[in-house]
């Protein structure tokens, strides 16, 4: 059963309300102030965690199979070029610093 958001314009409140599918009456006023100014709010929704789940396992191997490639292919290491970095303090003449 879906909860809507509303939102009053008079007093600011945001409530829910639980719609019931056959009826899908709205509220005629806030519940807080009781007037009938009210603006219907995106409402957030959920994800089960067995679907996420089922996500993540659609391929174990995933993983697996990209961390074999990274071993075959040593010029693919995202840390290689950091390595080759020369620190800024040990540069014998670093230069002008870069005005961005």
């Amino acid at each position: 059963m879906p909860l809507h958001t509303y939102q009053c314009d008079d007093c600011g409140s945001v409530f829910e309300v639980l719609v019931r599918p056959p009826r899908r009456a709205e509220p005629a006023k806030c519940e807080f102030c009781g007037q009938p100014n009210l603006t219907k709010k995106l409402s957030a929704f959920a994800v089960t965690h067995n679907e996420i789940d089922a996500i993540r396992a659609l391929d174990p191997m995933y993983k697996r199979m990209v961390e074999d490639q990274m071993a075959r292919t040593p010029e693919a290491e995202p840390m290689r070029l950091l390595n080759k970095l020369t620190p800024f303090e040990t540069a014998k003449d670093p230069g002008d610093p870069i005005d961005f």
